[in-house]
């Protein structure tokens, strides 16, 4: 009886300890940024400003992402050499990841101005944003299959 519970203990305190580490930027999604505080600015300004944005998104993902592998350090870590020590992990998201919801948010409400208002610079600096994180994800993917890949040829 004792042998069935074990594996079922062992899932859980995994999961637990895993829900606790910080995300990787490409699984926050963006928060929903009403349109209406850009309506009136004009193209240049959406533009300057959806530019801004993407900066500043760029430069949190570079944080939450280093974060995130932190904590996946500190797991592996923990897991080989003592595991009782994961509960003391940081992990959670935090003030970083509500801003980066919140600014992609903002992308995507000043995207739907700009195609609104016909403004192409902002529509066009829009497109590539999406398209780089497109090229990301899948580049992120593929390293993942990958890694499956190798580990189950050393399984065999």
């Amino acid at each position: 009886m004792q042998s069935i519970f074990k594996p079922a203990l062992t899932a859980l305190c995994f999961s637990v300890l895993v829900s606790g580490c910080a995300s990787n930027s490409r699984e926050l999604e963006a928060a929903h940024v009403s349109t209406a505080g850009y309506k009136g600015l004009s193209c240049p300004e959406l533009h300057a400003e959806l530019q801004s944005s993407i900066n500043i998104v760029h430069e949190l993902a570079g944080v939450l992402d280093e974060k995130a592998e932190g904590d996946k350090a500190q797991m592996a870590i923990g897991m080989i050499l003592f595991w009782p020590a994961l509960f003391a992990l940081e992990g959670g998201d935090g003030a970083e990841a509500a801003e980066f919801s919140r600014v992609k948010g903002e992308i995507n409400a000043m995207e739907n101005v700009a195609i609104l208002k016909e403004c192409q610079p902002a529509i066009d600096v829009a497109k590539n944003y999406h398209a780089d994180e497109q090229l990301a994800r899948l580049e992120e993917q593929k390293a993942k299959d990958a890694q499956q890949a190798k580990a189950s040829k050393l399984g065999q």
